[in-house]
């Protein structure tokens, strides 16, 4: 088995053992061009021209069918018997048969897809060990040092593609730690991007952490100044104001005394319609409660609860975007209830009153019995017989 590495140090391993070192550096260069094109034939003028453009021509003829005949004395067969070039007078290129790994491969062949998942992907990342041909610099082949630049450039933009498609995965599923970790690590290839800016704000806001995304605009903004001379954008600049009022609405709020006020709340059940009785009782919250106490609700537990009464947002854009999160678990929809309820009795007390527990659905009977346990301050749950 044939293994090529061109990222990071250098490595050709064939059936287990190291022969980069029997290999010299413009060998290596060509091996690099054969790869790159895929097993599609290259012309020897072309190779000539890339790594021995001051030879004569004879000379150049011979560094090419020596570096070729470099490659056959150490590369062997595959495990099927195929030889790894197919060369003829005119041009040359790794066969099409030949099974061998490669890194360079792996990753330009790489297309975002909705079928990806996170582990091949993470594989695909660590793959990224060092620079294109690291260290490599070859005297008077001024097209091939080009060319090994122009390579980095696109491998980088390979990188960040495959870091955003993560990214993407990670917020999927609702992993916005590792979502950052990979937002993060595209910033520091695109330090000025400012989607990228407001990709991070929104995963701190979606935290539930604004304080840090404002914190983090503002650093943003200065690096902006001092390196670039800019202020950020017109987009930037808005949802920083939107975080910040939230901020600053939220701390009112909870600096409000108890204004004691009580909803009553009756529910009915349906026993075969889960969910039935928890959403009766936010969809009469929403009724009766000042909007802004269900505004300080994180986002997270919003989208969880949206989920079973859609009375909880009706801001039809923000409806398509909840819409593409997966449906919650059931412990995720518990746990949002009872920070709801939680949040609600900050102004108010709250009477529940079950007509018929027997009748409620047996999510919800065991939802208000773990609300019970719980002992929120304000909440008192009846049964009317």
């Amino acid at each position: 088995m044939l293994n090529i590495s061109f990222l990071g140090k250098i490595k050709v391993e064939y059936n287990g053992k190291s022969i980069t070192e029997l290999l010299g550096n413009k060998t290596i260069a060509l091996l690099c061009m054969l790869a790159l094109n895929d097993k599609k034939y290259v012309s020897r003028e072309k190779i000539i021209a890339y790594l021995w453009p001051d030879s004569n021509e004879d000379a150049a003829k011979y560094n090419l069918r020596f570096n070729l005949w470099l490659i056959k004395k150490n590369i062997g067969p595959d495990e099927e018997g195929n030889f790894f070039l197919c060369v003829d007078k005119e041009s040359c290129a790794i066969n099409e048969k030949y099974r061998y790994a490669c890194d360079l491969l792996e990753i330009i062949r790489f297309k975002p897809e909705e079928k990806d998942t996170v582990e091949p992907l993470l594989s695909l990342r660590e793959l990224f060990k060092g620079e294109f041909l690291e260290g490599c610099y070859f005297n008077n082949c001024e097209e091939l040092n080009e060319f090994i630049l122009f390579e980095r450039i696109n491998l980088e933009k390979k990188k960040v593609c495959i870091l955003k498609r993560l990214a993407e995965l990670y917020e999927n599923q609702r992993q916005y730690d590792s979502c950052l970790e990979m937002i993060r690590e595209i910033q520091e290839i695109e330090p000025y991007d400012e989607e990228i800016a407001l990709k991070i704000m929104d995963l701190y806001a979606k935290k539930g952490n604004n304080a840090k995304a404002i914190n983090y605009y503002n650093n943003f903004s200065n690096i902006l100044a001092s390196s670039l001379g800019m202020s950020p954008s017109t987009s930037l600049k808005k949802r920083y104001h939107e975080l910040k009022y939230r901020s600053e609405e939220n701390q009112k709020d909870a600096e409000l005394p108890n204004q004691n006020k009580n909803l009553e709340i009756l529910i009915y059940g349906i026993k075969g319609a889960k969910f039935f009785g928890v959403s009766q009782v936010i969809a009469q919250i929403l009724e009766q409660a000042d909007m802004e106490c269900v505004t300080q609700l994180r986002e997270i537990y919003i989208s969880d609860l949206w989920h079973i009464q859609r009375k909880i947002n009706n801001n039809a854009a923000k409806d398509k975007e909840l819409s593409s999160f997966m449906v919650p678990s059931d412990c995720n929809i518990i746990n949002a209830f009872a920070e709801l309820l939680k949040i609600i009795c900050n102004r108010y007390s709250i009477t529940i009153r079950v007509n018929e527990m027997k009748d409620l659905d047996e999510f919800s009977q065991d939802t208000l019995m773990y609300v019970k346990k719980l002992k929120i301050k304000g909440i008192n749950i009846t049964q009317e017989h």
